[in-house]
């Protein structure tokens, strides 16, 4: 049952038409979900392309990301979706592709890339970036800037050099006033920083790009996890209040349509398809107990709606710790492993 069809039919049951606040969330993060815009300025060779494919660990000798210079591009592989713009500051034809880039779609986020070698020369890259950043629409929220120290494995001989480095740009984008977050330095070879720059990437995206990002950004596990919690707890929300509706077995059709919704999408969030193997494995998981578990609690709600007064409260608190149990299972297997 699609979630609008969901929404339509609690509406016409008494005192729960209040079940739109708790699937709002649900809304936004699932069912207008798309893919994150990443836009990504620098020098041509600042490492951006390669940073792309180690975001998604995609295999060096695989097919090429075809991340064409001064267009979108669709990355998609092994269910990873992003839309990618790479834009070389330095090219005269840099603010021409970057207006009609911007007439298709506008960023989420935008990467600043920097070569360590060419720290010292950062002064004409941010200015350069800087008057492109001035052709964004303004949003309800300041766009967020990612200083990138690329190629981290270059960079002296330890923490204390990276940390060097990392405050001399700092300064220097100080000096520009160009409002953005503090550099970081990653390398796509050692993988240094990229587990901490795809969490930073997951929360600084806009609600229905989240789910896309965390699902596309291998390094992202606790993004996921976050993410997985948010779904299950929603649907635990919406289970309690479909619980205290006062209709015998509409657990049936409800609840079980909440529930599967929710175990659905947290196997998507991990990358996994819910084909029928997929499905046999989770049911797997739950085993014997798990599954005498979800009879007895259907038998027990359903009962429980029949008997006045504490009945339904009895019944709103079994749908929300069923709920609840069937989405930690489904996390312990796809998300946990």
């Amino acid at each position: 049952m699609a979630l609008d069809q969901l929404v339509r039919v609690l509406d016409q049951v008494p005192l729960v038409s209040g079940i739109k606040n708790d699937l709002a969330g649900l809304r936004s993060l699932l069912y207008q979900r798309r893919a994150p815009r990443i836009a990504a300025l620098g020098r041509a060779g600042s490492g951006r392309s390669s940073l792309l494919r180690s975001l998604i660990e995609r295999q060096a000798d695989a097919e090429p990301l075809r991340a064409e210079h001064g267009q979108w591009v669709r990355i998609e592989h092994e269910g990873a979706i992003i839309r990618w713009l790479e834009i070389d500051v330095e090219d005269d034809a840099a603010r021409s592709q970057w207006k009609a880039a911007l007439e298709k779609r506008a960023p989420d986020l935008v990467f600043l890339t920097f070569e360590p070698v060419h720290v010292d020369d950062a002064m004409q890259i941010v200015e350069r970036a800087k008057s492109l950043l001035r052709d964004l629409p303004e949003g309800p929220e300041p766009l967020r800037v990612f200083p990138l120290l690329t190629h981290a494995d270059l960079i002296g001989r330890g923490e204390t050099d990276i940390d060097a480095a990392r405050s001399e740009l700092e300064a220097k984008l100080r000096d520009r006033r160009l409002a953005a977050d503090p550099p970081r330095a990653v390398s796509a070879i050692s993988g240094h920083g990229l587990e901490a720059l795809s969490e930073a990437i997951v929360l600084a995206l806009p609600e229905e790009a989240r789910l896309e990002a965390a699902r596309a950004l291998t390094r992202a596990r606790e993004a996921r996890l976050r993410i997985a919690d948010e779904i299950v707890q929603a649907c635990t929300a919406v289970s309690v209040t479909v619980g205290l509706t006062p209709i015998p077995f509409s657990d049936l059709i409800l609840l079980g349509s909440v529930q599967a919704m929710m175990v659905s999408a947290l196997a998507y969030l991990s990358g996994r398809a819910w084909d029928p193997k997929t499905v046999a494995q989770w049911i797997g998981s739950l085993g014997l107990v798990g599954g005498l578990g979800v009879g007895l609690r259907f038998t027990a709600r359903t009962v429980a709606k029949l008997v006045p007064g504490a009945g339904t409260i009895v019944s709103a608190g079994i749908a929300g710790a069923g709920t609840t149990a069937m989405g930690q299972s489904a996390i312990k297997l796809f998300l946990r492993r």
